[in-house]
């Protein structure tokens, strides 16, 4: 090939490339700026909270009732929802062989993860992002439901729970929700009974024994545990001047730490021992308590820490 023809062949491959770059849609996008993402999320009505990194900025937002975070870096993004549920190797390769576009799998403390990226390398639209985060919106509940079917098989959820939580069940819901879904506690609705209560952001439960008896309090305030446990304390005490805390320890649930507290009080001529868990965070502040007459604790312990220990949070 001379010069000439050479020089020739460049001119017109140039002029070609230029061509194509030329009609591509202005709305096709090869990078993504965080601004552009945060603008989206907001017009998508998601309150996402932002936090800038070296590479990357994350945002953190509710999809289907669960926090989920969004990696946003130039020329990708990823979306992660990561559930403390514990869960077992098996369940994350069903998951992945029956599913396509997501991909799951244990982190380092067994808890189960589900994680999706969109790449712009061959162009992406405002519309194809809004449908990533929308679709992985959509298999949520689903993955949700495949991780409780593992728990119930590996014994990390008792199978009433599960059954009452998804249907399965004659008794009551074996996970209550809290606060838009941002908490919620698991209980075992063959020994815990809902009972009927008019006071708002207050629910309560029976033992079926008849004589141990259960209260979650909700509240959309964000304090701190600290604060939450405080108040919790004084509530008691304006019952009882005289209430005296036995035990107050920090304790780790799934989502975060809570305030362990066990107060004995005489309620109306009656001694009573309560047990409480209290949370406290962005998303609000909840009391979870179980009591029962101080003569009678001894044998409602289990049941009542089994039921504290249901408590979740998701910020």
């Amino acid at each position: 090939m001379t010069l000439r023809t050479a020089s020739a062949a460049f001119l017109l491959a140039a002029s070609l490339a230029h061509a194509q770059i030329a009609t591509l849609p202005a709305d096709v996008w090869t990078d993504v700026a965080s601004a552009k993402v945060k603008s989206i999320l907001r017009e998508m009505g998601l309150d996402a909270a932002e936090k800038t990194g070296e590479k990357s900025t994350v945002f953190n937002f509710r999809l289907a009732g669960h926090g989920v975070s969004l990696d946003s870096h130039t020329s990708f993004m990823e979306l992660q929802l990561a559930l403390s549920d514990k869960v077992n190797a098996a369940a994350m390769n069903e998951w992945n062989r029956t599913h396509r576009f997501t991909r799951a799998y244990m982190d380092t403390d067994g808890g189960a993860t589900l994680e999706a990226d969109l790449d712009y390398g061959g162009g992406v639209t405002k519309a194809a992002i809004e449908a990533f985060i929308k679709g992985f919106g959509d298999v949520i509940p689903g993955f949700a439901k495949a991780v409780l079917e593992a728990g119930v098989a590996g014994g990390g959820l008792p199978a009433a729970a599960y059954q009452a939580a998804t249907g399965g069940g004659s008794g009551g819901s074996g996970i209550l929700t809290i606060l838009e879904g941002r908490m919620s506690v698991r209980y075992d609705p063959s020994k815990w009974h809902r009972t009927p209560t008019s006071v708002a952001g207050r629910l309560e439960f029976s033992h079926v024994s008849g004589a141990g008896f259960a209260v979650v309090i909700a509240e959309h305030t964000a304090v701190s545990a600290d604060t939450v446990a405080d108040i919790g304390f004084a509530n008691i005490r304006k019952q009882d001047s005289g209430a005296r805390m036995t035990l107050k320890e920090k304790r780790h649930i799934a989502g975060g730490d809570v305030w362990f507290q066990t107060v004995d009080a005489t309620i109306m001529g009656m001694p009573l021992t309560y047990y409480g868990y209290y949370y406290g965070g962005p998303g609000g502040a909840v009391q979870v308590l179980t009591y029962a007459g101080r003569s009678l604790i001894g044998g409602y312990q289990k049941d009542f820490l089994e039921f504290l220990d249901g408590l979740r949070v998701a910020d």
